[in-house]
């Protein structure tokens, strides 16, 4: 049997060169996160990634009862979770699931040389353990007695 080598996260990461600046107003991320479908934007402040702001923090903010009362006073970094966690291109895709799972975290920013390439969420690991489970084991459901 022939050794696999451990995929790096440059082979599971969503890239995308999407940021948003602290400044922006929340309606600019929630525009650019539909227009790209996507759930995550990593947040900068004079090109220094500061965060990330999802769409379950839009939603939140203007959610009935929510303490923030005024959608269009809000800026993008008053909403940002700050100290994200980055990875590199090159770490093992095992080590950085295994960072999420311990951390509870629902995405990563992947860096290649200091730079945004991309990101990676707890969905996306979910959709390749998915795929992996599928390649490993008979999928056509016999034998499988479910309580």
């Amino acid at each position: 049997m022939t050794a696999k080598h451990m995929p790096q996260m440059v082979s599971v990461m969503v890239p995308f060169p999407y940021s948003i600046e602290a400044g922006a107003v929340l309606s600019d991320a929630d525009a650019m996160m539909q227009k790209h479908q996507i759930r995550h934007l990593p947040v900068v402040d004079n090109n220094d990634i500061i965060g990330v702001i999802s769409d379950r923090d839009l939603q939140k903010a203007v959610s009935i009862g929510h303490k923030i009362q005024d959608e269009a006073d809000l800026l993008v970094g008053d909403l940002v979770t700050h100290r994200p966690y980055m990875v590199d291109v090159s770490d093992p895709v095992a080590n950085v699931v295994s960072a999420m799972a311990t951390k509870r975290l629902g995405s990563v920013i992947v860096l290649k040389e200091g730079d945004i390439a991309g990101i990676f969420t707890a969905v996306d690991a979910l959709e390749h353990y998915s795929e992996l489970l599928h390649e490993l084991y008979d999928s056509d459901g016999e034998g499988n007695d479910a309580a």
